[in-house]
């Protein structure tokens, strides 16, 4: 689990001044040079931190360069075989546009002012992509699975990557703590996962041969669309419907501090994978991403800047209280409403038991598609079969697609799954479904008399139907019944150790749901963290969830940071718990109210009873007694291991 903080820089205002171009005959080598004429006093120029060494500029755009200098001075711009000149307002502020420069470089951009030179080098000019978005947009490289990890841990000289520090501000931002790096595996590691993935997949496109990418970077974890917002923008929506994010982050402060210090950046388009923070009221949602999408665009100046949106994968547990199907409705209304915008299906890409999954290489790539599709202009399949209408047959219903000439399939030999079937009742079964051409006929012996359809409508939806490509169908229905929030789900299996002397059940998320001793129950059975062996996080106790049989006795569970190694004797029990993450770790034992520590913690050691049954332990630190029984805990150190013995 990953805690991800923030800070706050002084604050300051975009302002656009008017420019006077001059054209200057200057080498074939693109060079940017920012004079600034201020008499006898000592010049000083300043750049916004979005323009840095290794930097891309968009391709095919008017090239914006602005910043501060003394007040009313002259400042002279050269661009390739271009130059322009603008003079500062009264509080510094100025900004010069030179026509769009020629693909490639590197270049060199150099800021003087008498005797006084900054040179950014390694300059590119291609395709520029925003990224943002909250946590699952945030996640990095390397805590992706790593199988995944390989393919994109590598040197790609084309790739820029930039990274926009978490900067929440109550007032918009001139500047912020911005990054400009070539992407390499060291790098590439602390940066987006579903960025990368999107970048490289587009560097293999022959189209876009010898056209450098460029990454930005503003995202963070657990905030609303709201947060994204510019203030002013928010005042046509009511109070109640706007939410803070997560660390009691404010609306507007998100864009204040991480959007508008972008000034007049021209992009290629806008990657955006959000909504969870959202999903506890969804029927707001398509407003909010409709008037940021807006307010973006008219930022940098872009009424058709292409948006790809990231529809939620799959997830099975409550979140805020909602299963996620009916924030995925919502994301494909503002897909639909939103002009030069594209939905990103996100299902069939992860197992849906990890509100982080370690599987972003598929999104990355259908985003990819996506962008090929709607900011390239090229003739791809970039999406799944898209419902067109249903209509009634008897017992039946049938269901047409646009398949976009790439024809109906599915992912799995036992046919299609995933359609449900509700008669007037409103009441889904589900159901049987066969491909006829570019249709799906949907029966259900417990519905004959069919009204209404859904598909791949849960949180962690069972559901096969595909393209010829590959691509998944996205979910929809076509009743309008209100939210629920029942859903009968499979889960993970668990396992279980039985001696003579005791029996341990591992639930799926690595952890000690049971432990019975002689005939008697020693761990409490309350949910989360407060029953149980748990490792508290600052999202809930922290899930083990890739669990390996090693062998008859011993057993692993693991996170991309924490492992707990557990080996089973006929009489013993000891426990590994391996923290290679960068915090300190609390594991803890949740005892039944029922069993009595008979003695304090002496070097590490503790004895336990209830009844007649006695445990001995070996390496806790301390004790916390709750209300519903006490706790052992044992603190494991970064980069360090701990055991725990039973018996």
């Amino acid at each position: 689990m990953h805690l991800y903080g923030y800070r706050k820089n002084a604050t300051n205002h975009i302002t656009a001044v008017p420019s006077v171009r001059q054209t200057v005959v200057c080498g074939t080598k693109l060079i940017l040079v920012v004079l600034c004429a201020c008499g006898l006093a000592k010049a000083e120029i300043r750049l916004p931190k979005i323009f840095g060494s290794n930097m891309v500029i968009q391709r095919g755009q008017a090239a914006r360069v602005w910043g501060k200098c003394n007040p009313n001075a002259i400042v002279l711009v050269k661009l390739g075989l271009q130059s322009a000149t603008a003079t500062a307002q009264a509080d510094g502020s100025w900004q010069v546009v030179l026509e769009p420069v020629a693909v490639g470089g590197p270049y060199t951009l150099i800021a003087s002012s008498e005797g006084t030179t900054t040179t950014l080098t390694n300059v590119l000019c291609g395709d520029l992509w925003l990224c943002s978005g909250q946590s699952n947009m945030q996640w990095p490289l390397k805590d992706v699975d790593p199988s995944e990890q390989q393919a994109a841990l590598v040197e790609l000289p084309r790739l820029r990557l930039c990274s926009v520090a978490k900067t929440p501000s109550s007032q918009p931002l001139w500047s912020a703590d911005i990054q400009w790096r070539a992407c390499t595996p060291e790098s590439a590691r602390e940066f987006s996962a579903v960025a990368c993935f999107f970048a490289s997949q587009l560097l293999k496109d022959p189209a876009l041969a010898n056209v450098p990418i460029g990454l930005v970077d503003s995202s963070f974890g657990g905030t609303t669309c709201e947060g994204w917002i510019p203030q002013p923008a928010l005042a046509r929506f009511a109070a109640k419907d706007l939410h803070d994010s997560m660390f009691g982050i404010k609306p507007a402060n998100l864009y204040n501090g991480m959007i508008a210090p972008l000034g007049h950046t021209a992009f290629k388009g806008v990657v955006w994978y959000q909504g969870e923070s959202n999903s506890a009221h969804p029927e707001t949602y398509p407003a909010l991403l409709a008037t940021m999408v807006s307010e973006w665009r008219q930022q940098f100046g872009q009424r058709a800047l292409p948006f790809l949106i990231v529809q939620l994968p799959e997830y099975a547990n409550l979140w805020e209280g909602f299963y996620w199907p009916w924030i995925r409705e919502m994301q494909a209304k503002a897909a639909q409403s939103i002009s030069n915008a594209a939905l990103v299906v996100g299902i069939r890409t992860t197992d849906g038991f990890n509100l982080h999954p370690r599987e972003k290489l598929e999104i990355g790539r259908r985003a990819a598609l996506a962008a090929r599709k709607l900011a390239y202009g090229e003739t791809v399949v970039a999406s799944g079969p898209v419902f067109k209408d249903a209509s009634l047959g008897g017992s039946t219903i049938r269901v047409r697609f646009d398949t976009g000439g790439d024809g109906l399939s599915s992912a799995s030999d036992e046919g299609i799954q995933g359609f449900g079937l509700a008669g007037a009742d409103g009441e889904y079964r589900f159901a049987n479904a066969k491909i006829e051409g570019e249709s799906v006929v949907v029966a259900s012996p417990e519905v004959t008399q069919p009204r209404t359809v859904r598909y791949a409508w849960a949180a962690m939806p069972q559901a096969t139907l595909i393209n010829q490509s590959g691509l998944p169908a996205a979910p929809f229905r076509t009743d309008a019944l209100p939210c629920s929030n029942v859903e009968l789900q499979k889960q993970r299996v668990t396992r279980r150790v039985a001696t003579s002397t005791y029996e341990i059940v591992i639930d799926p998320n690595g952890m000690a749901a049971s432990l019975v001793f002689r005939g008697a129950q020693f761990l409490s059975n309350e949910p989360g963290a407060a029953g149980g062996t748990s490792i508290p996080g600052f999202w809930g106790p922290r899930t083990l969830t890739t669990i390996h049989e090693l062998g008859p006795r011993l057993a692993s569970c693991s996170d991309e940071e924490v492992t707990l190694r557990m080996a089973f004797e006929e009489n013993a029990m000891q426990w590994a718990i391996t923290n290679g993450g960068k915090e300190p770790i609390t594991f803890q034992i949740a005892l039944s109210p029922h069993v009595k520590v008979t003695s304090p913690v002496n070097d590490g050691k503790i004895v336990i009873t209830r009844g007649a049954a006695v445990l001995n332990l070996a390496g806790l630190d301390t004790i916390t007694n709750t209300p519903t029984g006490a706790v052992l805990l044992s603190n494991i150190k970064p980069g360090s291991a701990k055991s725990i013995s039973f018996n």
